[in-house]
């Protein structure tokens, strides 16, 4: 039986659309706690161990380092191709890979958008606006739990989901033959389309 793939047109404008979504859901929620908290005010959720409480981050994902400005730029100039890529890559994989890479994809840009646009010190310096307080732990804000989320559903991906999975049955070499035949016929069909 052939497996059912979407037209690489499709798939952009799914997973752009998702990428747009998790930037646009980050920017919106950042720029809401700011008007709602930024005067010091504190909201309990769950009591004192869940608040949301406005801060100014210069240091990466849950507060870890601090003012190493330079160690962002790079990860995120290496990371977003990164990503693009193996997002593309699992556009003939599982679903969870594509969704996993999109948040990653749309978190990064999130914060990064901060990073050049918000309180900015100079090139890239600028603070990210945290605002989920979980006491003990960190406090952080959509863009981080975007990342988070989709570096558990890449991982699922990598490790169960796609066929080439690290813990997937090794396929037969029949299974492996009508895979092949199934990708080039999807290939040809998508070459007769761009016709």
């Amino acid at each position: 039986m052939k497996k059912k793939q979407l037209s690489t047109r499709l798939f952009l404008i799914i997973y752009s659309a998702v990428i747009a979504l998790t930037v646009l859901c980050d920017q919106l929620s950042k720029s809401w706690m700011e008007k709602l908290l930024g005067g010091g005010n504190r909201i309990e959720i769950l009591g004192d161990w869940l608040t949301l409480e406005w801060t100014l981050n210069r240091g990466s994902a849950f507060g870890g380092f601090q003012n190493a400005w330079l160690l962002f730029f790079i990860c995120t100039l290496v990371g977003l191709p990164a990503f693009f890529l193996l997002l593309w890559r699992s556009r003939v994989r599982s679903v969870w890979g594509r969704i996993g890479f999109s948040f990653i994809i749309g978190g990064t840009i999130g914060n990064a958008v901060d990073r050049f646009f918000y309180e900015t010190q100079g090139f890239f310096r600028g603070a990210v606006r945290d605002f989920i307080s979980v006491r003990g732990f960190a406090i952080f804000n959509v863009a981080d739990s975007f990342l988070v989320v989709g570096v558990i559903l890449a991982c699922i991906a990598l490790l169960f989901g796609d066929e080439d999975g690290v813990f997937r049955k090794q396929k037969s070499v029949k299974e492996i033959a009508e895979q092949q035949q199934t990708e080039h016929d999807f290939d040809q069909t998508e070459s007769d389309d761009e016709r």
